[in-house]
């Protein structure tokens, strides 16, 4: 019978490596990683870790400022944590009282790049394009509430008539 997945260890496993990787990873590839999630196998042998960083085409540059951090692309984000990974797993195996330390795989979190997709769609919608009448826009149904507003007060006008003949 297979041992179900213990959550509380996969929170553990994420919240200790969250801490060392700001804390105590020296290497400035890993400085705008956020973990955001780890699976951890039942046996404990490994853990996937799902990762986000800031994207550099999002970040804004201070022209004010002269150098500053540079902001490290996905594909050195994924060598840096690679490269990290046998001393985080060590630093790891401290923090968090395992029988044995689940080996480290690290895999960008699939989310943020749907998020990033998503937005991108959205910002492509034209809000400014004209809708064609019949085809449920905005402005045909404004246009049959002013119809069917003025058809009620036109028969309230024949039914005011007819009460004062």
């Amino acid at each position: 019978m297979a041992r179900k997945r213990n959550p509380r260890v996969d929170k553990q496993v994420r919240a200790a490596l969250a801490d060392l990787i700001e804390t105590e990873a020296a290497d400035p590839r890993l400085a705008f990683v956020t973990i955001t999630e780890a699976d951890v196998t039942p046996d404990h042998e490994v853990a996937t870790i799902y990762y986000s960083t800031l994207d550099p085409s999002v970040v804004s540059r201070d022209p004010r400022r002269s150098g500053g951090d540079r902001i490290p692309d996905p594909d050195e984000v994924a060598a840096g944590l690679e490269a990290a990974a046998p001393r985080l797993r060590g630093m790891l195996s401290r923090r968090v009282k395992l029988r044995t330390t689940p080996e480290l795989r690290f895999s960008r979190d699939p989310v943020t790049d749907q998020v990033s997709r998503l937005d991108e769609l959205l910002r492509g919608i034209d809000t400014d394009v004209e809708v064609p009448p019949g085809t449920g826009g905005i402005e045909e149904a404004e246009r049959a509430e002013a119809e069917r507003e003025e058809a009620e007060r036109a028969e309230d006008d024949d039914r005011g008539v007819e009460g004062s003949a």
